[in-house]
């Protein structure tokens, strides 16, 4: 293996390891813990888990390990108010570690360039969800961007497994394997429509097998219902929508349906003009409604993780060197604000919620001065994708900063909004 890549490996690695031994969200890792104790202690399912049930069987399974050492007679410790204790927090993490050690060798064998697969491993945001805060995005992510790196050799069908593992992680890797539906539907291949059904129905059905006796009731009330807003349901929010209208918990905003049709017609347009082979098409679509779900949609700050892989991979493919870049700084930007405006710098590091730095953080509606960046950031990512390629420069950092003090001076010292 090239030096500089193993190197690089190791430093994410590595750091990825280190901050997880010690950091974790508690709330979140604290209910990722409570599922865990609660299977292999009384043997009962967590049909309340708080996400997709793969995330929760891929969990448990790591989880033995730990399991392993506890009968053992291993004792762990815990790390000040952290509901998990230090081996058992970095053990659930260890998917999302290796999930990220996959999507770096993915990109870089793809790609053929260390740097892109780089600002990916490398970058902030990814570290800072994987090691610092627990989040399992990145379980989500691999299959998906395998998915697009077989629909560029051509292997539709294996690409449609890749894309409905990612939706069982999360759902939004049916967004790519819907519009392949769509393409096949309107192009008349009506027996690859036929597979592809079969193969979303067939993995679905193998993946909630567990829940059949007892649990779906249970699943669509508590993650359903909360995820699609379908009973009036609602759920924290961080958009910009919420933001102004001064919401803290919102349900889906109507325009999510809007701006879902509005990027089915495009990519219908675009695939029966013929204009773009079908991984750019599915590409630039899957990256516009990640930007929509991010503005219209009870979004969370981890979502905008989504957009760092696929602008790389759009960027190669597309030559657009500008936009694997602003990918890096988009990440750079966005661990700051979660940092910073929604958790503050000690939350994940004691468990504890404390302004360090008064200027940064703890600041009043600064709800908003996130919501208004993000989207700053978010129409700046589609400038890049959209525009003509264009190198990162450093007006870009200006401009975001610039974009972030304004809602900094408007809504946190003058108050001209109120939440």
């Amino acid at each position: 293996m090239n030096t500089k890549v193993l190197a690089t490996l190791l430093v994410g690695l590595v750091v990825r390891i280190e901050i997880a031994s010690f950091a974790g969200h508690p709330v979140d890792m604290g209910l990722f813990t409570y599922s865990a104790r609660l299977y292999y202690e009384t043997g009962r399912v967590d049909t309340l888990f708080p996400s997709l049930p793969l995330v929760y069987y891929v969990q448990l399974l790591f989880y033995s390990l730990y399991a392993v050492l506890r009968d053992a007679g291993f004792a762990d410790r815990a790390f000040l108010y952290h509901p998990a204790y230090m081996v058992e927090g970095l053990i659930l993490r260890i998917p999302s570690i290796l999930a990220d050690l996959g999507i770096f060798y993915v990109l870089l064998k793809f790609t053929g360039k260390l740097r892109y697969a780089a600002f990916y491993l490398l970058n902030p945001f990814t570290i800072y969800l994987t090691g610092a805060w627990g989040m399992y995005d990145s379980l989500m992510m691999l299959p998906l961007v395998t998915g697009f790196v077989l629909v560029a050799r051509n292997q539709m069908r294996f690409a449609s497994v890749s894309f409905v593992i990612s939706g069982l992680f999360k759902l939004f890797g049916f967004i790519p394997f819907g519009l392949m539906m769509i393409e096949n539907l309107f192009q008349k291949r009506f027996k690859e429509f036929a597979v592809q059904l079969g193969i979303g129905t067939g993995l679905t059905a193998l993946t909630f097998a567990p829940y059949f006796q007892s649990g779906l009731q249970d699943f669509y009330v508590g993650f359903v219902l909360r995820f699609l807003g379908g009973s009036g349901a609602l759920s924290r929010s961080y958009n910009i929508i919420a933001a102004f209208s001064g919401l803290r918990f919102t349900g889906s905003s109507p325009f999510a349906w809007v701006a879902g049709a509005a990027v089915i017609g495009a990519f219908v347009i675009n695939r029966r003009r013929r204009s773009a082979s079908s991984l750019k098409s599915l590409l630039l679509w899957s990256i516009v409604a990640a930007v929509s779900l991010n503005i219209f949609t009870q979004s969370q700050p981890q979502w905008l993780s989504w957009l760092i892989p696929l602008s790389i991979l759009y960027a190669f493919i597309t030559q657009r060197d500008g936009l694997a870049n602003f990918s890096y700084f988009f990440g750079v930007t966005s661990t700051f604000l979660s940092i910073t405006l929604l958790q503050t710098s000690t939350y994940l590091v004691t468990g504890v919620p404390s302004a360090l730095f008064s200027a940064f953080e703890g600041l009043p509606d600064a709800l908003i001065v996130n919501a208004v960046t993000v989207l700053g950031m978010l129409v700046m990512l589609l400038g890049y994708v959209f525009l003509k390629p264009t190198k990162f420069k450093v007006e870009v950092v200006v401009l975001t900063a610039l974009v972030y003090l304004q809602a900094y001076f408007w809504f946190t010292i003058m108050r001209i909004i109120v939440v």
